[in-house]
């Protein structure tokens, strides 16, 4: 989906790697607070990825 196509270019851009950030946000976004969800972004994700 577009969706999916936008979060995979904001992966390239931010310098992640986008199937690790795939497999990671999977297995985290369950346990992660709403108001946390914006760190699950590619955007934001190596900077709190060792915060979630």
């Amino acid at each position: 989906t577009a969706a999916m196509y936008s979060f995979m270019a904001s992966c390239k851009r931010n310098g992640c790697d986008e199937r690790e950030w795939l497999s990671d946000i999977f297995d985290r976004v369950q346990g992660i607070k709403h108001k946390d969800l914006f760190k699950l972004l590619p955007s934001n994700w190596a900077k709190y990825r060792g915060q979630l």
